[in-house]
């Protein structure tokens, strides 16, 4: 692999994108990102080397867990955790030059964004809401077509990139809006130790299973901070848990792990 080719931080969006906002924050503002216009566009850019590290959403204080992102982490044995930050999600209400909200007609965005800006909508009944299949997306296409009287949704990056002008910042509805992302790399050497794990475990079809794993984790005084139950696509109608637990003291977290009564991998140590 080049040294161009290994300095790129790949997410999934388009330029202008949260992710690519939590990536120049995590990683630094001189650092290259390339966008990918999925989930799993983005793993097989990781794991074909195209990219060094690829920033993965993996929960947001409104929505929930990202469950397809726990899925893929399962799904891609070569690439791993190596660290994780948080980034607050501002939504801010964005147009062409010369726009103005009294103006506007209409304003789109994607659906979890238009989601959690329920209230400024509802604000302002008028305005025509059209679904995008991401904010930044939707935010660029408002520029490029420069009519004063749509407007978009999505990052304050974006419409720095786009050359859009920003009407009304924090138009969400939680002032609070997180989400928390994974850096993912192929290199598995964790980039800061922040004192976590995360695994799945397969557990077996019986009654307590579940409660021995935690109770097990619990003896060896290991806080859960995070816990996801998926369909085990290989055993229909059982589960597949992933699971966050602070790093062991007391042993290696695969000599833990291993004790926990079913079939475990650990997806990142960070």
């Amino acid at each position: 692999m080049n040294d161009a080719r290994a300095a790129v931080t790949g997410f999934q969006g388009e330029p202008g994108a949260f992710s690519d906002e939590a990536a120049h924050a995590l990683l630094g503002e001189s650092i290259e990102t390339r966008g990918y216009g999925t989930f799993e566009d983005l793993l097989e850019a990781l794991a074909r080397g195209e990219v060094e590290h690829a920033l993965l959403p993996c929960e947001n204080t409104i929505a929930g867990s990202i469950a397809r992102a726990y899925d893929l982490l399962l799904q891609y044995e070569d690439v791993a955790i190596v660290d994780e930050t948080t980034h607050a999600i501002e939504q801010c209400l964005i147009a062409p030059k010369g726009a103005t909200i009294d103006r506007l007609e209409s304003v789109a965005s994607h659906p979890v964004a238009l989601e959690q800006c329920r209230l400024f909508l509802s604000a302002h009944p008028r305005l025509r809401v059209d679904v995008a299949q991401d904010t930044a997306g939707a935010v660029r296409q408002c520029i490029e077509h420069g009519d004063a009287r749509a407007g978009a949704i999505g990052p304050a990056l974006a419409a720095r990139r786009y050359g859009g002008v920003i009407l009304q910042r924090g138009v969400q509805d939680d002032a609070g809006n997180q989400t928390r992302f994974f850096l993912l790399s192929r290199a598995r050497h964790a980039r800061r130790n922040l004192g976590r794990v995360c695994f799945a475990i397969s557990l077996p079809h019986k009654t307590g299973s579940l409660s021995r794993a935690l109770a097990a984790l619990a003896a060896h005084g290991l806080n859960l901070r995070s816990l996801l139950a998926r369909p085990n696509r290989k055993r229909p109608f059982e589960y597949v848990f992933y699971l966050e637990i602070d790093t062991p003291k007391d042993g290696a977290p695969a000599e833990i792990l291993a004790g926990l009564g079913g079939e475990t991998r650990i997806l990142g140590v960070y």
